[in-house]
């Protein structure tokens, strides 16, 4: 599962560079931060990678507990 936890960092990253770009360099509105928009447009985004994050730690952290016990 280390998987999950690359693909959501890297999904992270990309909404967090795409979120700057459009709020920096194209003047997009819905990317204006806690906007009515935004919680439409990017807050979805941003949940569905850091599920993945979560997921990907919680199952690295998990795996290095039975890792353990089961040498023990």
């Amino acid at each position: 599962m280390k998987t999950s936890k690359k693909i959501g960092l890297v999904g992270l990253t990309i909404t967090i560079v795409l979120n700057l770009v459009a709020l920096l360099m194209l003047k997009k509105a819905s990317a204006e931060y806690f906007s009515d928009v935004w919680w439409s447009d990017w807050f979805p985004v941003y949940m569905v990678w850091l599920v993945f994050t979560i997921i990907g730690f919680a199952s690295c952290c998990r795996q290095k507990s039975v890792d353990t016990n089961h040498n023990a």
